[in-house]
């Protein structure tokens, strides 16, 4: 599927219904709106101890790599937003292992789904930067 800015932010990131709910709240509805938003600003103003203004920022890398990497794996931009690779082009930039180095950083602080979820391979990795390298040269085309 191919997602684009006025598309549900929720839907694009594969969240419930409750957080959407939650979302909403703080007038993030669309990919457009959640990447405008302040991550600080909308986490204070949601008070939730699940949505933090790094899960937010997290939500925002994501979103921005499904986007700007049509046929990426979500679960790959999921991976690489939470080890904070903020685009295609720092993923084209980097190796698998330092990718995996910078995910094995991120799951030693994390206290959510991070934490629990084994790692991607060397070559699942490899295939994500091949991935971003194919779609800098489509666009290129």
């Amino acid at each position: 599927m191919r997602w684009n800015l006025h598309s549900n932010a929720c839907d694009v990131l594969g969240l419930g219904p409750r957080t959407a709910g939650q979302l909403a709240t703080v007038g993030i509805r669309t990919v457009s709106e959640l990447l405008a938003a302040s991550a600080d600003v909308a986490a204070r103003r949601l008070r939730s101890p699940v949505i933090s203004a790094s899960a937010l920022s997290a939500w925002q890398i994501e979103a921005r790599l499904i986007l700007e990497l049509p046929n990426f794996p979500a679960e790959a931009a999921r991976f690489l937003a939470a080890a904070g690779v903020p685009s295609a082009q720092r993923i084209r930039q980097l190796t698998p292992t330092e990718i995996l180095a910078l995910l094995e950083t991120a799951q030693k602080k994390s206290d959510g789904w991070l934490a629990t979820t084994s790692l991607p391979t060397v070559s699942t990795v490899s295939d994500w930067i091949l991935l971003a390298r194919d779609a800098e040269k489509s666009y290129a085309a």
